[in-house]
């Protein structure tokens, strides 16, 4: 699989195909947070078109095609911020993601409280979180497509998972 650092210059070099692929790619991800954020699927299909249309024309000024990830999801953000006045951060549906617990997380209350511990997570473990469990990639595909070593993600997501299981043994007691 190409990396996004060399889609992003197939792109900059004038093959503006290569970004169908990046969209493809991170368009589950981008709808997802948008949908988090509004909890309506027709807002969020224009939350993320118009994401999508801002990283492409801002596509210059990214400075490490390898972070394109999480500029991707700072894009959006903002774009749901502008929609949504009242958003700070956006959180990953939760459903999607899968946190060992000894409590099921498969009431809704439950679920909604997972998106917000999510969202409190350092932008670079949301984005870790996201792509290995929204997107469903492995942690090496997660790796390839931050251009990351194995070990770097393989420590984000042991971090992320023992803050959002820290946080949910909190919320317990309370």
């Amino acid at each position: 699989m190409e990396s996004d650092a060399d889609l992003i210059q197939r792109v900059l070099d004038g093959e503006t195909a290569a970004y169908a692929e990046i969209v493809q790619r991170y368009e589950r991800l981008v709808r997802a947070i948008a949908v988090g954020a509004t909890r309506d699927h027709h807002r969020a299909e224009d939350i993320a078109q118009e994401a999508f249309v801002e990283a492409y024309r801002s596509l210059g000024s990214l400075r490490d095609a390898s972070c394109f990830a999480a500029w991707l999801m700072r894009i959006t953000d903002r774009v749901v911020a502008r929609q949504v006045r009242s958003v700070v951060r956006v959180p990953v549906p939760a459903g999607d993601i899968e946190i060992e617990s000894e409590h099921d997380a498969c009431d809704l209350d439950s679920k909604e409280q997972i998106a917000n511990l999510v969202s409190r997570l350092p932008e670079h473990e949301r984005v870790v979180i996201g792509l290995r469990h929204f997107e469903g990639l492995s942690v090496n595909e997660v790796a390839q497509r931050l251009s990351r070593p194995v070990g770097t993600v393989t420590r984000q997501l042991s971090r992320a998972h023992s803050r959002l299981r820290g946080w949910w043994q909190q919320e317990e007691r309370s």
